[in-house]
């Protein structure tokens, strides 16, 4: 392990000591997501998940959308912040993941303010006229920009984009044009965005950077 390495294992876990404790079913839900998924590099985890829940208890949403739900970590970390009569959309393309999110969804109380969809999230925005207060995305990185362009019309004024996953190992600091296309794509987006006149944004190293946008 790399000294790079070293300090940022021990940031991690200085920022989980004094961050408010991840409550016990998350626990479970991230432990086993670890030793079922190959990538459960994708969940949130304590501090992310932390930051999504004072989020969402800031901005009290009436409507959350998530938009890639993998494991549903994130779904109950941002569903903390819902009065009991609003609800949060959850979508993501892989069916597959349904049984092994829907028991914690149950188990966590909010189940009946959760809406669960599978689907193409570009389809749903293209064809919804919902509005949200508050979305979470985390889904494909090269439709980011899609996501975002379907997304503004759909936010209702004040409202925050969370955009996960900016930072991309730090490939997006390259000082020439990334090569790869996830890169490019990131790239491309956080500086689309930075550019957007209807929008204020900071992008937050927090995990591996994460882009608050708000609505103007």
């Amino acid at each position: 392990m790399g000294e790079r390495d070293f300090q940022n294992e021990w940031l991690d876990q200085y920022l989980e000591l004094n961050s408010s404790p991840e409550p016990a079913l998350l626990k479970k839900l991230r432990t086993q997501t670890v030793e079922e998924f190959s990538q459960h590099h994708m969940i949130s985890g304590h501090v992310q998940g932390r930051f999504l829940s004072i989020m969402s208890k800031i901005l009290k949403p009436e409507h959350i959308l998530e938009i890639g739900t993998f494991t549903g970590y994130a779904t109950l970390c941002l569903a903390e912040g819902l009065r009991k009569d609003c609800k949060i959309t959850t979508i993501d393309i892989n069916s597959d993941l349904k049984n092994f999110y829907q028991p914690y969804f149950t188990e966590s109380g909010y189940d009946n303010q959760i809406e669960s969809l599978i689907g193409d999230a570009i389809q749903y925005l293209e064809k919804t006229e919902e509005t949200f207060d508050l979305v979470f995305l985390d889904a494909n990185k090269k439709q980011y920009i899609d996501y975002f362009e379907l997304l503004v019309p759909r936010l209702n004024p004040g409202g925050v984009i969370l955009a996960d996953n900016t930072l991309w190992k730090g490939k997006v600091l390259e000082e020439i044009a990334p090569k790869d296309k996830m890169t490019k794509a990131l790239f491309d987006f956080n500086q689309h965005v930075a550019q957007d006149s209807r929008v204020d944004v900071i992008l937050l190293p927090l995990r591996d950077g994460i882009s608050l946008i708000r609505k103007k």
